[in-house]
């Protein structure tokens, strides 16, 4: 017994004399800390699609943006995350999904502009890093019409970046964006909103296909009706060989935040108390059917389930997948 506590008491004092050796030891080839992550890619296997997620950016959401934000709440369900408080807001990705149904490839929004905000506008360098060009693309789904997930549809100069590719949205939210006395009745930031979805979906005017909501526009691909924040707002449904996913827009803009508190709303919902009835209904009905789910503010890449916690929720991230 001596022995071993004389032994243990040796190795101590020596793993404790360790790090001054280590430090005294001149560094020879320090590395440069990088200061950015390197990709934003990641593809989900479902069924036979193949569904990339790619990273736009990411947003700092101000509680000011958020109606029915109460900071006390707000400091618990960081808190419920092992995150510290962020009353000053907090960083929300910008995603977009590609969608590979082996004869046609789909794109689900296309981030942002080049100069949205210095921390944005990635979405054509994630493409690239994909091994996708945007001549490749034969179909572009639109959630909605807001910047941040139609502003790379065109360049600098405004012209069309998806040479072959048709922008399919509704006839509900095509309508709402293109109708001259919202236009004459808004103010100034809403004019601009408005001049983006139509300055941004010019260039595709004879591309532009106007689907059906709740129904397939090609085999396994189904558009989802979930109104609020904006009219025409819509997810999309995948399905193949028994798998599915739910990708559903900006049904939850922050996830840190509304999945505890899934009756606060973001102050650009166009109707707040709809988009509060749209999630409540969803997150019941993917929490009892176990759909996995992802959206454009989900935190990169996304996919996971989202589970019932008495009158709140909580996701939990899919596992990576091993089987691409």
């Amino acid at each position: 017994m001596e022995s071993t506590r004389r032994t243990f008491l040796t190795l101590t004092a020596a793993g404790l004399a360790a790090p001054a050796l280590i430090n005294a030891k001149p560094s020879l080839a320090k590395a440069q800390k990088k200061g950015k992550q390197i990709t934003g890619v990641y593809t989900h296997q479902v069924g036979n699609f193949e569904v990339t997620a790619l990273l736009d950016g990411a947003l700092l959401l101000s509680p000011d943006w958020v109606v029915g934000y109460d900071e006390a709440k707000a400091a618990d369900a960081f808190a419920n995350q092992h995150l510290p408080a962020q009353p000053s807001g907090h960083a929300i990705p910008v995603n977009g999904y590609l969608v590979n149904t082996g004869e046609k490839l789909i794109a689900i929004d296309c981030g942002t502009t080049d100069d949205f905000t210095p921390t944005t506008g990635n979405y054509h360098k994630s493409l690239a890093q994909a091994g996708v060009t945007p001549d490749q693309i034969d179909h572009i789904i639109t959630t909605h019409l807001h910047v941040d997930h139609i502003g790379g549809l065109i360049d600098a100069h405004g012209a069309a970046i998806f040479p072959n590719a048709d922008v399919i949205t509704n006839q509900t939210e095509w309508d709402f964006w293109h109708d001259d006395t919202i236009l004459a009745q808004a103010d100034d930031a809403f004019k601009g909103f408005i001049n983006i979805a139509r300055t941004r979906t010019a260039p595709y005017s004879d591309r532009i296909t106007l689907a059906k909501t709740d129904a397939e526009i090609v085999n396994g691909i189904e558009l989802v009706s979930l109104p609020g924040h904006t009219p025409g707002h819509i997810g999309v449904h995948l399905r193949s060989e028994g798998e599915e996913l739910l990708i559903w827009g900006d049904i939850i803009h922050a996830p840190k935040l509304q999945f505890e508190n899934p009756d606060w709303a973001l102050a650009f919902d166009v109707d707040q108390n709809t988009a509060k009835a749209t999630r409540a209904r969803l997150l019941d009905r993917v929490a009892t059917d176990k759909v996995m789910v992802t959206g454009m503010h989900m935190d990169f890449p996304g996919f996971g389930h989202v589970v019932r916690k008495g009158d709140q929720y909580q996701f939990e991230a899919a596992a990576w997948d091993y089987n691409i």
